[in-house]
């Protein structure tokens, strides 16, 4: 209240002053005066509060005359009343002044900042009021939701998370508000881990854990030539096993030297698996089955997971030495047996492509189709192009064998032997095919072989190039 008596005492002092001085006998002058006074008190009228308080307020004219000697006073007393949620405003319109004198500038407010107000109940036709002087506080929160009066001022309404210094009427009656904070900018880095890296780009001995086939390679135990053909030294066969121990799978073809014991303790080792065969018809089924039981029981606990899959035979139906439905009785004899001593992995039979596809009932029988399927032997595939044309036939047999999982469990390229129309046997395109091979596979690939077999003989056939497959030489 005291600061409310000192404007007031201020405000009269303003006003004697500037009638002093004035003749009352000028009646214009006293015309515009009083005109003036009039502005000054409906503008005064007209100003728009939000408080919390009640305050009475005096608003008083002095009339003097020429002399300067006071002869009228007029005091115009009224109260502002206020809610946190009302905005009140007087209805009478102010009158437009001609010619205006300045108006005192009024002291700064003691009431406190208005908090955001939720609902009007003013009209939006009656004239808005001047814009509230800003208080020595804070500034108020902008308004939510309003239904404000328009104004004169084209100025848009202003987002709900960014608040002004001072309120400003918009342009057109407000809409209630949906404009919520702005998101954190796209831009930045997010905190969470990268994804996993494709398939593609997983190092190859990572493969297995999805039952899938790590990329491998074939092994064979034989060596000397001709009829001079030999087992190799245990000594030799665990040099080359070390040698082989960065692929996570190795390929064998039977139990020949009785070497399967020692391959399989190695393979335990290095945490390797092994794709079982059994070379049939020269071979018997059951005994080389009971000779992997006796192994898995000594070096692996009894945990036949060393064994990723099992084949029955190898290429003895392209050669003629097999029958389709011999296979087929093959697999099933083969199947009974291991899943009666734990092994439950795929059970099937290795065939070239052609004569895969031509016995739909090998499919059938087996768990999953393997296939020998060398890019060399088609003659005009060049090296850099191995890998696609190996594709291209695990797609065929997969179409064939009703989308059944397909394993290549032989494709290479030989290094010496004669040239079959377009296909070159050198040590350059061997690595030039091999690198094909291994660009379009990372899984269900075994690559041949891990070392040349001088054992092996050659014919026409084969373009001489049966002993020189050998990649680690």
């Amino acid at each position: 209240m005291k600061s409310v008596a000192l404007a007031g005492a201020l405000f009269m002092g303003i006003l004697v002053g500037s009638a002093s001085g004035r003749p009352l006998g000028n009646h214009q002058h006293s015309r515009r005066v009083l005109s003036e006074l009039t502005v000054t008190v409906n503008k005064r009228a007209l100003v728009t509060e939000v408080v919390y308080v009640t305050e009475t307020v005096a608003n008083v004219a002095v009339y003097v005359d020429e002399n300067g000697t006071p002869y009228s006073t007029s005091t115009e007393v009224f109260s502002t009343n206020s809610s946190s949620v009302a905005v009140v405003t007087t209805p009478e319109a102010p009158q437009k002044a001609t010619e205006s004198t300045p108006t005192p500038e009024p002291m700064p407010s003691s009431v406190a900042p208005v908090p955001p107000v939720t609902s009007s109940s003013a009209s939006s036709s009656a004239v808005p009021a001047p814009p509230v002087v800003s208080s020595s506080a804070s500034p108020s929160p902008i308004l939510t939701t309003s239904s404000v009066a328009p104004s004169s001022a084209k100025e848009e309404g202003v987002p709900t998370y960014a608040a002004p210094e001072t309120p400003a009427p918009t342009s057109k009656e407000a809409q209630p508000s949906t404009t919520s904070p702005p998101p954190a900018p796209s831009s930045v880095e997010s905190a969470t881990p990268p994804p996993p890296a494709s398939s593609s780009s997983v190092p190859t001995d990572t493969k297995g854990d999805d039952g899938s086939l790590p990329l491998g390679i074939t092994y064979d135990v034989l060596t000397g030539s001709g009829q001079n053909t030999a087992c190799k030294s245990r000594d030799q066969i665990a040099k080359e096993l070390d040698q082989m121990k960065s692929f996570k799978a190795i390929r064998l073809y039977g139990n020949d030297c009785n070497s399967v014991p020692q391959i399989l303790q190695s393979a335990v080792k290095n945490n390797q698996k092994l794709v079982a065969s059994i070379w049939r018809p020269t071979e018997d089924l059951n005994g080389v089955i009971q000779i992997y039981q006796d192994a898995i029981k000594q070096y692996a606990g009894g945990d036949w997971s060393v064994v990723a899959l099992f084949s029955v035979e190898n290429e003895r139906v392209q050669s003629g030495a097999m029958t389709a439905s011999e296979v087929v009785d093959a697999i099933h004899q083969a199947r009974g047996q291991l899943r009666s001593l734990g092994y439950n992995g795929p059970v099937g039979a290795v065939e070239t492509v052609p004569a895969m596809i031509s016995n739909p009932a090998i499919c059938e029988a087996a768990d999953v189709a393997m296939v020998n399927s060398h890019a060399f032997f088609d003659g005009n595939v060049q090296p850099k192009d191995a890998g696609s044309f190996v594709k291209s036939q695990v797609a065929m047999v997969k179409k064939a064998c009703n989308n059944k999982r397909v394993v290549v469990t032989e494709s290479g390229w030989p290094h010496q032997g004669d040239t079959k129309q377009n296909a070159v046997p050198s040590q350059e395109n061997q690595k030039v095919a091999m690198a094909s091979i291994r660009e379009n596979f990372d899984h269900d690939m075994i690559l041949f072989n891990a070392f040349d077999s001088p054992w092996k003989s050659d014919d026409a056939s084969t373009y001489n190039t049966e002993r020189f497959w050998g990649i680690m030489q």
